[in-house]
């Protein structure tokens, strides 16, 4: 008589109230952490970024090559840096270069009259704006009136540049001037710049506008190598 087959026994384990806690507690903590990543890489990298104020340098360099014939040639180098978190557009620019002569003697003293916190002083030879040389002005799609097929957009933590070519004839002007206009605002620019082109008592073409927001102007002296 053969031995009767030994039952196989499967004994089940019923989890405890606290480990049955212990494993939501897990759980919640897993989605809390996966869901504070998302929100973390989501805020950071697309929210935050959007809700910045553009960060920017709009220097003006200007380098002399050869004079030819008593006519120097000097490059205009316009950059355009972009250090923010944000892309930006310049909505509108101005460029203008002017001949500068230098008075034969000293002047003086001149005061020139500015708001109470400021004052200057002057015994240095003048010099005097005499003629312009150059100017350009132009309207892109940020800008009301503005050409809608043109833009100038500088992706964030990157740089662009114009360079402008100008013939001085170096006996007459000893001296330029470049007075540079820039309306830079957040890309896409809306609402667009209320800004138009205009020409100064001077010659050269200038922008003009209500709007201070995004606008920057500067004004460089170089002097000529003879």
């Amino acid at each position: 008589m053969s031995e009767p087959t030994p039952r196989q026994l499967h004994v089940h384990s019923v989890p405890t109230r606290p480990e049955n806690w212990r494993t939501i507690v897990e759980i919640v903590a897993i989605m809390a952490a996966g869901l504070w990543a998302l929100y973390t890489f989501v805020y950071e990298q697309r929210i935050k970024p959007l809700s910045e104020q553009p960060s920017f340098a709009v220097p003006t360099d200007i380098s002399q090559g050869p004079t030819i014939h008593g006519v120097a040639f000097l490059t205009i180098h316009k950059r355009l840096i972009n250090n923010g978190n944000v892309p930006i557009d310049i909505a509108a620019e101005s460029l203008s270069v002017y001949g500068e002569t230098v008075a034969s003697s000293v002047q003086g003293p001149i005061t020139e009259k500015g708001p109470s916190y400021h004052r200057t002083l002057r015994f240095d030879v003048p010099r005097h704006i005499a003629k312009v040389l150059y100017s350009v002005a132009g309207l892109r799609q940020g800008a009301i009136g503005g050409n809608p097929n043109a833009n100038f957009v500088i992706p964030p933590h990157s740089s662009n540049y114009e360079d402008y070519l100008i013939a001085v004839p170096v006996k007459e002007f000893p001296l330029i001037r470049v007075r540079r206009e820039d309306y830079i605002r957040k890309s896409p620019v809306d609402p667009k710049v209320d800004v138009r082109i205009v020409q100064s008592s001077l010659g050269g073409y200038a922008l003009s506008s209500k709007d201070l927001i995004g606008e920057y102007d500067s004004d460089t002296e170089f002097p000529i190598r003879q």
